[in-house]
């Protein structure tokens, strides 16, 4: 029997059980989903990581209960997590049973797939259909199947751009007095003249921001669409290990960290930090805004859009010029790189369901989980352009209310912008999502049930060999070797084999 089965069955007879029960009335028994229309609202919970602390989330969750109370009888209880322990929050929040609802879920963090194998989450196709028919006609049944597993969509992908472009975000006021010209920016190799500069003459100044957070490398070199690959393995957005080239129509998975690209890019890594680009020892996240927003760096790596500068300029108060590098291409990972799932606990999925919907499509609800409270945690600079700042006297590390995070919530392109210099990001990137070239793994969603173990003691394996190899803390020429080694002994030619054997079967299916 299968498990979604199992589980129905599981839930219908306790139903089943409490409805014959004497003095018990429960709405469930009388057949379908959960009754929005009842005398009292229907609290919802929501579970998602936060990279900064907002003091106002109280206040904001109120405004959005006034509104949620009047468009579907429902309230929301936002309950955001440190991303920092977020992954470890949920797996115990899982693995107790605990009641829960609404939770964000992607490859790199709260992993999706994982929960879907594990049964954390719950099938969504009927329930797309009948609560969020709006949010399922906005995007193409070639993007939905990218987060389908099995054949089953398990979470609600948050429309935004797909394509993860990594490249470089340089801090004005430093690329003016150097005089860099991000147009003659094409790979990382050509910044390093600049970078030279920064350690020269800018004391106090480190040239890279870095972070401590494994498996979020910010500021380090790999990332696997820097060298047009698609992750396959199911673990990562950006810095996966098992991976297909995109225009390989073979579709042969390989381990990116046998190919000479990734050897080029960790030996660059290494020259970098070598030379005083990084700080010796990465910082948490927590510090590491802290610093940009004191002026201790001058460049930020990492995914780059059209509107990565307002992002930059918001989440560390100081303009920004940005360059991504690389062709777009449409994966997997990028696709599936922000989502938001319902529990397989929780006791009202459809009005679950109705709130995403909102999230997704009403510009109000959006906008104060994103943007909080206007007058009071933003203000509207250009109301025909969709521009909002801070208020008087407030700047992004004052404000009450400051996720920074519109990509998490619902649909990225109701958001406003927060600069008037990236007024239009929306449409460019709306344009590049359907312009990208699709990868020829887009759509595969890996089951790695039959090698969970090797996979578990490979990860160990990376925590502990590979990413000192990443951040340029070794001489990859001596410890690449022993990390390959050391891979193998973990299991990882049986881990390609398996994905080999059910990429295969998968793209026999494709037209």
């Amino acid at each position: 029997m299968s498990q979604s089965r199992t589980i129905f069955y599981a839930a219908w007879l306790r139903i089943a059980l409490l409805c014959v029960m004497p003095g018990i009335l429960l709405s469930a028994c009388s057949g379908g989903p959960s009754n929005t229309t009842s005398s009292g609202p229907i609290e919802i919970t929501y579970q998602y990581p936060a990279f900064n602390t907002s003091k106002d989330v109280q206040a904001v969750q109120d405004a959005m209960n006034n509104l949620l109370k009047q468009k579907i009888n429902a309230t929301i209880k936002l309950q955001p997590i440190d991303v920092g322990s977020y992954d470890q929050k949920m797996k115990l929040l899982f693995a107790s049973g605990q009641s829960c609802d609404i939770v964000f879920t992607a490859p790199w963090i709260n992993n999706y797939y994982q929960n879907v194998t594990q049964g954390n989450l719950i099938p969504l196709d009927d329930l797309l259909k009948q609560d969020a028919p709006k949010t399922l006609a906005s995007l193409s049944p070639a993007i939905w199947n990218a987060a389908r597993v099995n054949g089953k969509i398990y979470g609600v992908i948050n429309q935004q751009t797909f394509i993860r472009r990594v490249g470089v975000g340089v801090r004005k006021d430093l690329a003016e007095k150097y005089h860099l010209d991000l147009n003659s920016i094409n790979s990382f190799q050509d910044l390093t003249p600049f970078l030279q500069q920064i350690k020269q003459n800018e004391p106090g100044v480190t040239p890279i921001s870095s972070s401590a957070e494994d498996g979020n490398e910010s500021g380090y070199l790999y990332y696997s669409n820097y060298l047009n690959m698609d992750i396959v393995d199911g673990l990562s957005t950006d810095h996966g290990l098992l991976v297909i080239r995109a225009n390989d129509s073979g579709r042969k998975v390989v381990n990116a960290a046998t190919q000479p690209e990734f050897k080029q890019l960790v030996d660059l890594t290494r020259q970098w930090y070598q030379a005083g680009y990084y700080l010796k020892d990465p910082l948490p996240t927590a510090d590491l805004d802290a610093a940009w927003r004191s002026g201790k760096f001058a460049v930020e790596v990492g995914v780059m859009n059209a509107d990565s500068a307002g992002q930059l300029q918001n989440r560390f108060g100081q303009a920004f010029v940005t360059k991504a590098f690389g062709t777009p291409i449409l994966t997997t990972g990028g696709t599936v790189a922000t989502m938001n799932g319902i529990c397989r606990t929780s006791a009202h999925p459809d009005v679950a369901m109705k709130i995403l919907e909102l999230l997704n499509t009403d510009q109000q609800v959006y906008r104060l989980i994103t943007h909080g409270i206007e007058g009071k945690h933003y203000v509207v600079v250009d109301k025909d352009k969709g521009v909002i700042g801070f208020p008087p006297g407030v700047d992004a590390s004052t404000d009450g209310y400051n996720p920074d995070t519109p990509w998490m919530f619902g649909n990225l392109f109701n958001s406003y912008y927060n600069l008037p210099s990236i007024v239009g990001a929306w449409d460019t990137m709306k344009q590049i999502n359907a312009s990208a070239t699709p990868s020829v793994a887009l759509g595969f969603a890996f089951n790695p049930e039959k090698v969970k173990t090797q996979i578990a003691q490979i990860t160990s394996v990376v925590k502990q060999y590979g990413i000192p190899i990443y951040r340029g803390q070794v001489d990859a020429t001596t410890a690449l070797p022993i990390y390959l080694q050391k891979l193998k002994d973990a299991g990882i030619d049986d881990v390609i084999a398996e994905l080999q054997t059910q990429v295969d079967a998968w793209a026999k299916t494709q037209k």
